[in-house]
């Protein structure tokens, strides 16, 4: 098998240097504005359903492309069924494009995986540039419409059937995926009558800016580029202001008074003005010109030091710009007195640190001890970390098993890190698929592993990604971590005033009253204040079984048994199953307030304990849950 799949990749890969020949050769013809890859399942899994579902999808996108001939879209193609080939190489011919499924046969397994792979002649060796607008930059983004259930991609003569979709097919998919969006945005739309949206929501939610978008929606993901360059206009003009949504909105109208913008895009508009990172890297603009900049410069002993977590604090004036969750500072301000945070949302900004020559003894931030928690990163500013297998820079760190912090990723697979004796400098994490560093960690999904020995008995392409994947399922909670944060909230307690820093709730921070109950008593009640149905406080957010205690008949032993419940469309109330009840358990005694999506009946829903919702993922339905506890009756 390990013989097998080891070429397969190497067939693909060399598939991929030739269609990247092909696309460079072919430059005549390509867009000048951002380069998109569709790929476009037309195996027999998804159905004379999901074949229509896809046809619709595609044609509404290319269409909206086509209005917008001043941005001047790349397209290529890629089709994925019994045969899995370029389409149609990058141009910027929409009706021809368009037309390109007229003469498909569709059925046959779903090699995604071999798709993925064949992307890459889309993606590297020249086959297309990276697009910029203003100060965003576009990379090549992937459009998957698919009913996200893979097969064996080292068999594509056999017609699709459930028994090839095996669990060793969706894990390659998913290594292969996560490498691709490291850099790369990817956008799933789901079609057909059953599609796996878990898998089509994790290889999206781990690209660098992708999304999962209904097919109904495919309009508006045409618009992304059209929106993003309203975005980057704002971002120019507005600066700070970029997370007010009421200022952008009318500073939108100002700026483009003889545009129509939707509802839709407005939203659209201001969620990629707060995400700003990831279409637009100030900070590696900077690195890579090589200009002067006060980013990570440490210029002021007695100011936080670099790789400080902190939060809003007791002069905060900044509306929303840090979602009401916690950052890293990764520069001291050439201003005396200001500093500069990077917010776990990725927004930028410099805040008040004590004396200025305008305002005397203002503190915009305060130094707190959360860690930073891996959502849809493999590692981020914030993240802490120790030498990995890979170190070769002596002892920079100050010694083996030393901690330090990230200030900083570049989708180089570079990241810069301030290490506790107070050396910074850069290091690969992925870069030419070597790791100087490891994330700090105190076990992975309960079974101590070492990434380099695992990594070794995976061949090719995998080794890198299930580096990775033992990365994300790190513990940020381990004692060594939080006595080193705890050390750096220590040290800034010393020059903070009256010793605010040390007094200074989380309450505050989150901006709530100060007379709300603690979180034990909130948790037997629905919070009254008004909030998005959906918002969950950055880091408590548990998706699936990431980040979730595995469940044995060891640790069940002994524990409380608390039954949820979800009522049904009759009135009737419902269990769930042992492992659905287990996994809102584990969440819940987390942090009541968070989220957790579980599968009831093949169905995915997102369970919202602090509302007693649970929202189905497909259809938006909203039905009640509720808790038992202790065996009692409902």
């Amino acid at each position: 098998m390990a013989e097998r799949l080891e070429t397969s990749s190497i067939l693909w890969q060399e598939q991929a240097e030739f269609e990247a020949r092909k696309n460079r050769d072919l430059r005549f013809q390509h867009g000048s504005g951002p380069s998109n890859i569709f790929i476009l399942d037309i195996s027999s899994s998804i159905g004379d359903e999901g074949v229509r579902q896809m046809k619709e999808a595609f044609t509404t996108i290319i269409d909206e492309y086509s209005k917008h001939p001043d941005i001047d879209e790349n397209v290529a193609v890629i089709i994925c069924g019994r045969e899995t080939k370029f389409l149609r190489y990058f141009s910027n011919q929409y009706e021809d494009i368009k037309s390109c499924l007229d003469d498909i046969e569709f059925g046959g397994p779903s090699p995604l995986t071999a798709a993925f792979l064949l992307s890459h002649g889309g993606l590297n060796n020249d086959a297309s540039n990276i697009c910029w607008m203003a100060n965003f930059h576009f990379h090549q983004r992937l459009i998957l419409i698919s009913d996200g259930r893979p097969t064996d991609f080292t068999i594509i003569s056999a017609d699709d059937t459930p028994v090839m979709e095996t669990d060793e097919a969706k894990r390659h998919l998913l290594q292969t995926a996560i490498i691709i969006g490291r850099v790369h945005p990817i956008f799933c739309v789901p079609i057909g009558s059953n599609p796996n949206l878990r898998i089509l929501e994790f290889i999206s939610g781990h690209s660098k800016g992708g999304k999962l978008v209904r097919y109904q929606d495919a309009m508006q993901l045409g618009k992304c580029s059209y929106n993003l360059r309203a975005a980057s206009v704002m971002l120019q003009t507005m600066k700070n202001d970029c997370h007010d949504k009421e200022r952008v909105v009318a500073s939108l109208a100002l700026h483009f008074p003889y545009t129509a913008f939707t509802e839709k895009d407005k939203e659209d508009i201001f969620e990629m003005c707060t995400r700003k990172t990831l279409f637009c890297s100030y900070v590696e603009q900077k690195v890579e010109s090589g200009e002067e900049t006060d980013l990570f410069k440490e210029r002021n002993p007695i100011m936080p030091c670099l790789g400080s977590r902190v939060r809003r604090g007791r002069d905060w004036k900044w509306d929303n710009q840090d979602n009401r969750g916690p950052g890293t500072v990764i520069g001291h301000h050439i201003k005396d007195g200001w500093l500069h945070v990077e917010w776990d949302t990725s927004a930028i900004s410099s805040y008040r640190y004590g004396y200025s020559r305008a305002e005397l003894n203002k503190y915009d931030v305060r130094v707190c001890h959360e860690p930073r928690i891996l959502e849809n990163e493999m590692i981020a500013t914030g993240c802490l970390v120790t030498r990995g297998t890979d170190w070769e820079w002596d002892d920079q760190d100050g010694g083996a098993g030393n901690i330090g912090s990230v200030i900083s990723v570049h989708s180089t697979g570079i990241v810069i890190v301030r290490w506790r004796n107070g050396f910074i400098s850069q290091y690969r994490f992925g870069c030419h698929g070597k790791f100087d560093l490891t994330i700090c960690i105190g076990n992975i999904l309960g079974v101590q592993l070492d990434s380099m020995v695992l990594a070794s008995r995976i061949p090719g392409i995998f080794c890198t990604t299930l580096k990775l994947f033992i990365n994300l399922h790190s513990d940020p909670f381990s004692e060594e971590s939080i006595e080193y944060l705890k050390e750096q909230e220590r040290n800034a307690a010393l020059n903070y005033p009256n010793g605010d820093q040390a007094s200074f709730s989380e309450g505050d921070a989150l901006g709530l009253p100060s007379n709300r109950p603690a979180i034990s008593e909130r948790a037997q009640s629905v919070d009254t204040l008004t909030k998005p149905i959906l918002h969950v406080v950055k880091g408590k957010y548990f998706k699936n079984s990431e980040g979730v205690d595995k469940i044995t008949p060891e640790n069940r032993r002994g524990r409380p048994m608390n039954q949820w419940f979800w009522k049904d469309d009759k009135g009737k109330w419902n269990p769930y199953s042992i492992e659905m009840n287990d996994r809102i358990n584990e969440c819940y005694k987390r942090d009541p307030k968070s989220t957790v999506v579980v599968t009831v009946q093949d169905q995915s829903y997102r369970v919202v304990m602090s509302k007693s919702l649970h929202i189905n993922l497909s259809t938006k339905e909203e039905s009640e849950v509720i808790l038992v506890k202790n065996g009692a009756n409902l």
